[in-house]
C-alpha cells in the first residue's frame, strides 16, 4: 500500500519537473530573438529597433531615450551602422543589470507599440490646380501639412497639360492622411469653382475687334513692367488695397505650359495674351464697375489737357463695356491714338468720349502680355489672309482657352508654342502656319 502512494505522489512530481523543464527551453529559445550578453557585472540587451521609429525613441535632442536610461537605472545607445547593413532595422544596446535591462526592454516594446502605424498613400489631381495647392513658395501646402500633420510630397517637375493628372504622396496616420485628402479636396474645389467662374465671364466678355491699329508693340516704360508673374501677382494680389503698386503682368516663367487667351494681334511677332486665373475674373469685374460708374456719375470726368502718355478710361468702338487705356499719341484734331492695357488692341477715339481715369480703377495690374510666335516668321509680307488664319487659330478675342510654353524670352517678352486642345486632336498652331504656307521655320 506505501508503494502505491509513493508512486502516485511521485509521478505528478516528475511530470511537472519535466514541464517546467520544457518551459525553460523555450523561454531560452525565445530569448535567441534578440541577444542577451550576460558577465559578472550586467547584462547587455541588443534590441532590433525599426528604422521608421529610431527618432522617436531617441526624442527631441535625447530627451526620450535619456528619461528611458533614468527610468529603468540603464545606458542605452544605438550601434554604429554601415552604410551597407539592412535598412529596416538598428540595433538598441542596453547595458546595465538583468532585470534593469529586461525593464528597460519592456518600455521601449510599449514605446514601438504605442506609435500609430505610418502609412503612404498616393492621389492624383489635377495639374491645373497645383498653383492653388502649392502656393506662393511652397507656403500653402506647407500650411496644409502642418494643419493635417501630414508630410505631403508634390513633384515639383515642370511639364504636362493642365488637364493632365499629377502624383502627390502622402504620408502620416491614417487620421492624417484623411484630413490631408479633405484638406486638398477643399482647394481642388476652390480651383473649379472659380474655372466655372471664369468659363461663365469668358462666354459673357464681349468680342472684340483684334486687328491692331498702328504698331503699339515694344512701348509700356520699363519702369512699369513687374518682376512679378501672373501667378504670384494672383496670389498677392488685395483688390481692395488702393495703395498698391500699378503693375504690368510678364508671363510666369515657373511653369511650363500656361492656359491663355489671346487677345489681339498685330502679327505673329506681335501678339497678346490674357493669362487664365483669378486675376482675370477679377479684370471682367472691374470693367463691369468702371462701365457702370462712366455711364452714370463718371459722365462728368471729362478730360483736360491730355497728353501722350496718360492713362484714362475709353470705350471699345461697337462695345458698352468701358477698358482701361493708354494714350500713346494726341492729334491735331483731338483725337487720340489709344492702346487697351488690359487686352493689346487699339483704337482711334474722339478725346470727347473718354474720361479721367478714377485713382481705384489703376490698382488691378495691367493684363496684357506682350508675346512672339516661337521658330517661326512671316512668309514674306503679313498679308489679310494670314491674319484671319491666324486670328481663327488662335480664337482671338473669342475667348477660349490655348495651352501656351514659353520656349525663351527676348527682353521678357515670351516666344511661345501655342496648342489648341479644344478638340479631339490637339493642334500646334506655330506649325499649323508653316503648314498653311503663312509662316517660315525661323532657323
Amino acid at each position: 500500500m506505501n508503494k502505491v502512494v509513493i508512486l502516485g505522489v511521485a509521478v505528478p512530481t516528475v511530470l511537472g519537473l519535466l514541464y517546467l523543464l520544457w518551459k525553460t527551453r523555450k523561454d531560452e529559445e525565445e530569448e535567441t530573438e534578440r541577444p542577451m550578453i550576460v558577465t559578472s557585472h550586467q547584462t547587455v540587451i541588443e534590441l532590433p529597433i525599426p528604422r521608421k521609429v529610431v527618432g522617436t525613441i531617441i526624442g527631441r535632442q535625447g530627451s526620450n531615450i535619456k528619461q528611458l536610461q533614468e527610468r529603468a537605472g540603464v545606458r542605452m545607445n544605438f550601434k554604429a551602422h554601415d552604410d551597407k547593413e539592412e535598412a529596416e532595422n538598428r540595433i538598441l544596446q542596453i547595458r546595465g543589470s538583468a532585470k534593469a535591462a529586461q525593464t528597460a526592454e519592456c518600455l521601449v516594446r510599449e514605446i514601438i507599440a504605442e506609435i500609430p502605424e505610418i502609412l503612404q498613400e498616393e492621389i492624383k489631381v489635377p495639374r491645373y490646380c497645383l498653383g492653388r495647392i502649392i502656393g506662393r513658395g511652397g507656403e500653402t501646402v506647407r500650411q496644409l501639412s502642418r494643419t493635417s500633420s501630414c508630410k505631403i510630397y508634390i513633384d515639383r517637375s515642370r511639364g504636362g497639360n493642365p488637364d493632365e493628372k499629377h502624383l502627390i504622396t502622402l504620408t502620416g496616420t491614417k487620421d492624417q492622411i484623411l484630413l490631408a485628402k479633405s484638406l486638398l479636396q477643399e482647394k481642388i474645389d476652390d480651383e473649379d469653382k472659380l474655372r466655372a467662374e471664369m468659363a461663365v465671364a469668358a462666354a459673357n466678355r464681349e468680342t472684340r475687334d483684334s486687328k491692331i491699329r498702328g504698331d503699339h508693340s515694344n512701348k509700356l516704360e520699363p519702369s512699369l513692367v513687374s518682376n512679378e508673374s501672373s501667378d504670384k501677382v494672383d496670389e498677392d494680389w488685395d483688390n481692395d488695397d488702393p495703395g498698391k503698386t500699378q503693375l504690368y503682368l510678364t508671363f510666369p516663367k515657373e511653369r511650363k505650359y500656361v492656359e491663355v487667351y489671346v487677345s489681339a494681334i498685330a502679327d505673329m511677332e506681335h501678339f497678346w495674351i490674357q493669362t487664365i486665373g483669378a486675376m482675370a475674373l477679377q479684370l471682367d469685374r472691374l470693367s463691369q464697375q468702371m462701365t457702370f460708374f462712366y455711364e452714370s456719375e463718371g459722365q462728368s470726368l471729362t478730360l483736360g489737357n491730355v497728353k501722350k502718355g496718360d492713362i484714362i478710361a475709353a470705350p471699345f468702338e461697337n462695345d458698352k463695356t468701358w477698358y482701361r487705356a493708354k494714350v500713346m499719341d494726341v492729334k491735331d484734331d483731338q483725337r487720340l491714338d489709344v492702346f487697351y492695357l488690359d487686352y493689346g488692341d487699339s483704337a482711334y477715339i474722339d478725346s470727347s468720349t473718354a474720361r479721367s481715369l478714377r485713382d481705384d480703377f489703376l490698382t488691378l495690374p495691367f493684363q496684357a502680355i506682350e508675346c512672339c510666335l516661337a521658330g517661326v516668321k512671316s512668309n514674306g509680307e503679313w498679308s489679310e489672309a494670314a491674319f484671319e488664319k491666324f486670328e481663327c487659330l488662335t480664337y482671338c478675342a473669342k475667348w477660349k482657352v490655348l495651352i501656351a510654353e514659353a520656349v525663351n524670352f527676348t527682353n521678357s517678352i515670351p516666344h511661345l508654342i501655342l496648342m489648341d486642345t479644344n478638340g479631339t486632336q490637339d493642334i500646334n498652331i506655330n506649325a499649323e502656319m508653316v503648314k498653311s504656307g503663312f509662316a517660315v521655320t525661323n532657323s
